[in-house]
């Protein structure tokens, strides 16, 4: 009998399963309010601690995947989260300032204790005091990255951000499915926090500088490849990038064409190479580009709920992408799933597998929100694991 690791793998590969595999969205803070802890104070551990929250998260709703995040840094070790008139500061153990200073994801180039901006991606005060990207030329373009983004797979591995997944690989590579999720360059050029660029000037740069913003995009991609390494020799089998800021309700889709979906095809056709399977979320508006998406050598699409203006109905994309792809489904993680009832949670679980073509896995659209109800969760599982193929 397929265990979990054998369904999510086979049906990201378009073959027939003895059911429909379910892949619960948990990329967000829930898994620390489920497990009764405090994620402002609970997500800054280091690796070993972090892969405990989630083999319980795991062991207590049993999806058929680890949905990872990127990890956490050594220098997480023995820090304390203090307050400063107001605001919370990562205090960081002396022993670890030299290595914080190398950092250049969570922390850029700084060695000192810093106010905590996000916690979505552990985001630290000298990451949003980098300067931003010089698109004038190429030389600039090239000292930036070298300065504030480049970390080799070794560095990567060194710092600790595969940590996490040491333990979880030993004890559940063999039976489930393990994915590691990432923002992608884009997000990281885009975010209006600590975009190399910002949405704004981002989004202006496709017109100012078409060539330079080329370069950028190709280069950025090619220094996520080594991410994609270090978590390779770590052992997962997935490797899973977060799309947006460029999205169809958000940006002419002649800009993905022009800019993106080449840069997509040879980056996913790399991560393939390195022997993970790749999957993209495309947030916001993902239909008038879903051929185009389709295209790009990713092996599954996951989509966000409809929200914004525009309707995902996962039905209608499952049917125009047929059999070229894998489809995640997008239960509605707010309404629903955190404000609907158990039987309207199975309804909709059943209406979105009905007619799938072992393409399709089930999940919900975005990270399960806080407040959401246990039994809520549990129902979106059940009901997924007792549905068969027709």
């Amino acid at each position: 009998m397929e265990n979990s690791k054998d369904l999510m793998i086979n049906t990201l590969n378009l073959q027939k399963t003895t059911r429909v595999p379910v892949a619960l969205h948990w990329w967000g803070v829930y898994k620390y309010e489920a497990l009764g802890l405090d994620y402002k104070k609970d997500a800054w551990k280091e690796g070993e601690k972090l892969s405990e929250v989630y083999v319980k998260f795991y062991e207590k709703f049993k999806p058929d995947w680890f949905h990872l995040h990127i990890g956490t840094p050594k220098y997480f070790k023995d820090s304390e989260i203090i307050n400063k008139n107001g605001k919370s500061y990562l205090k960081i153990s002396d022993k670890f300032r030299g290595l914080k200073k190398e950092d250049k994801y969570f922390s850029s180039n700084s060695s000192e204790d810093e106010e905590i901006i996000d916690f979505p991606d552990y985001l630290l005060s000298s990451r949003c005091s980098k300067p931003k990207v010089d698109l004038s030329s190429i030389k600039k373009i090239d000292d930036f990255i070298k300065r504030y983004i480049h970390m080799s797979a070794q560095e990567i591995t060194e710092m600790g951000y595969t940590d996490h997944i040491t333990q979880i690989v030993s004890k559940y590579g063999r039976d489930v499915f393990l994915a590691v999720h990432i923002p992608s360059a884009i997000c990281e050029i885009f975010d209006p926090t600590t975009g190399y660029l910002g949405f704004e000037q981002g989004l202006i740069s496709f017109y100012d500088y078409p060539k330079e913003m080329k370069y950028f995009l190709e280069r950025c991609y090619k220094e996520q490849l080594e991410w994609a390494k270090a978590y390779t020799k770590a052992g997962v089998h997935s490797f899973i990038i977060s799309e947006s800021y460029i999205s169809s309700d958000l940006a002419n889709p002649e800009i993905y064409r022009k800019f993106m979906k080449d840069i997509h095809k040879e980056y996913f056709t790399e991560i393939k190479n390195h022997g993970l399977i790749p999957i993209c979320m495309f947030w916001g508006d993902a239909v008038p580009l879903l051929s185009d998406y389709i295209e790009t050598n990713v092996m599954a699409i996951m989509f966000e709920e409809s929200k914004k203006g525009f309707n995902l109905d996962i039905q209608k994309i499952r049917e125009s992408a047929d059999n070229r792809i894998c489809v995640f489904g997008n239960l509605d993680s707010v309404y629903l799933l955190r404000e609907g009832s158990t039987e309207e949670i199975k309804n909709e679980v059943i209406r979105q597998a009905e007619g799938a073509r072992y393409n399709f896995i089930i999940s919900n659209g975005s990270p399960v929100t806080p407040d959401t109800p246990e039994r809520n969760v549990k129902c979106l599982i059940s009901t997924g694991k007792e549905l068969k193929w027709h």
